[in-house]
C-alpha cells in the first residue's frame, strides 16, 4: 500500500498537474485551427464546428473564436 503523500509532495504534484494541463490547453489552441480545412485554402468540411466543440467540450463560439484567430495560447 502507498504511504500518504506530505502536504508539500501534493502541492508539488498540484504544480506539476498544473502546468500539464497549461500544456495541454496550449496544445489544443494550436490544432483547433488546424483542422479546419479552409484555414488551408481548401474546401470547407460541414459540420466541423461541431467535431471540434463535441471533441474539446468547449463551446461553439470559443471555438469558432480560437479558428479565427481570437484566441492566443498564453
Amino acid at each position: 500500500m502507498k504511504q500518504p503523500q506530505s502536504d508539500e509532495e501534493k502541492i508539488a504534484e498540484i504544480r506539476m498537474c498544473t502546468q500539464r494541463m497549461a500544456d495541454d490547453k496550449a496544445r489544443i489552441l494550436e490544432l483547433i485551427p488546424q483542422v479546419f480545412p479552409e484555414k488551408r485554402g481548401e474546401p470547407k468540411v460541414r459540420g466541423r464546428l461541431n467535431e471540434v466543440v463535441e471533441a474539446s467540450g468547449w463551446t461553439r463560439e470559443y471555438v469558432a473564436r480560437i479558428r479565427d484567430g481570437k484566441v492566443k495560447s498564453s
